[in-house]
């Protein structure tokens, strides 16, 4: 006994938060709820940008729109950007067997481009621009839902000559209300920067959990800066059913210097029917003492298992908060996958209170003092 408190000494001289254990296991055991879930995912319309699909000439955008999505323009209209399908701007037609010309994109035979206005035309080329494409999918309220886009920014064009500090910034973004303002508080959003030299197709994806009937994404570039040949595309929308996550037995407290954590989740209903899809389900779990201060990273891309947080020794009573997120993705990366090679991102599931007690007298002899 002796032997075993001085390690756990050592241990604490490294500070709260240490793995101890992680258990190797997976354990993804059946949604609890899944009879309740709708068995299909929500009808994106055209979601892979398809000049096939239809396009039309929306007011407010100057160009053409993918039926089923809507066009909007956040900057100045008298330098609103040029809008149009990929297909239809290089080759003048939507045949999808011309390939006589490269059209860029990163699935099917289509993708949707958004130019600056005098692309490349003196004194001032590249006109600063933002725009974004919209849909309201029908969604269950309550439900976790994930969403998966691709965006390609080019600022400077393919010479990648932007200067330090400039960028294009690829969005996507969710109203959880179904709202049709992407300025609105409630949109969650996700950002990247990087340039096509960096990221090339970069993949934007986030966890959400719906609140009403109707749930709308915002799939946007933003061209803050003018520079010559700024411009962009966006191809390859998905939403389907999050993957879930959950903990396990989680004590109310402890009186010992280490927490046990288990969790476990599901890959959902959606994931996998993904044809030739090779998704497995990876856990985030973070934690923090008390209510105020940040969640610290804890753990990554773990599967279903267990571990022992390391909270430390402490005089008074002590709260600690965790909470879990699943993810899937696909190891190996495609071709061995489902292509597009997309990531759903589950919600993130918060705890309650693990209290950790004083340790007893008879333990506190061996450890040493902690100054914090």
């Amino acid at each position: 006994m002796r032997a075993h408190l001085v390690g756990l000494a050592l241990l604490l001289c490294l500070g709260w938060g240490m793995i101890i254990v992680v258990g190797g296991a997976a354990r993804a055991g059946p949604r609890q709820d899944i009879d309740a879930l709708p068995a299909a995912p929500p009808p994106l319309r055209n979601p892979g940008l398809e000049c096939t699909e239809g396009y039309y000439d929306p007011e407010g955008v100057v160009g053409n729109v993918p039926n089923g999505w809507r066009g909007l323009i956040l900057s100045d209209p008298l330098r609103a950007p040029r809008v149009n399908s990929t297909r239809v701007l290089v080759t003048g037609s939507c045949d999808p067997n011309d390939n006589s010309r490269h059209i860029e994109r990163l699935e099917g035979s289509d993708s949707w481009i958004f130019r600056a206005k005098d692309l490349e035309t003196r004194p001032e080329p590249g006109k600063p621009f933002d725009g974004l494409l919209y849909q309201q999918v029908a969604v269950t309220p309550d439900v976790a839902y994930s969403v998966s886009a691709w965006l390609l920014s080019l600022c400077g064009g393919t010479a990648a000559d932007c200067p330090d500090g400039y960028y294009i910034a690829k969005m996507l973004g969710v109203d959880p209300n179904g709202g049709a303002d992407p300025l609105a508080p409630s949109v969650l959003w996700v950002e990247d920067r990087r340039s096509h030299v960096e990221a090339g197709w970069a993949n934007l994806r986030l966890g959400f959990t719906a609140q009403a009937i109707t749930t709308t994404l915002f799939v946007r570039l933003n061209s803050p800066f003018q520079w010559h040949g700024n411009h962009g595309f966006i191809d390859a929308v998905s939403i389907i059913q999050a993957p879930t996550a959950r903990f396990v037995a989680l004590p109310d407290q402890v009186a010992t210097a280490t927490i046990p954590v288990q969790w476990e989740g599901d890959l959902g209903p959606d994931i996998p029917a993904i044809p030739g899809g090779t998704y497995r389900l990876y856990f985030d779990v973070e934690a923090r003492q008390g209510t105020d201060g940040p969640w610290q990273p804890w753990l990554e891309g773990q599967p279903a298992g267990n571990a022992l947080f390391w909270a430390g020794v402490a005089s008074v009573p002590r709260d600690f908060y965790f909470r879990v997120r699943a993810r899937a993705e696909q190891p190996p990366a495609p071709p061995a996958g489902a292509w597009p090679n997309h990531r759903y991102p589950g919600v993130w599931v918060e705890s309650g209170p693990v209290t950790v007690l004083p340790l007893d007298l008879p333990y506190r002899e061996f450890l040493p003092t902690i100054e914090r």
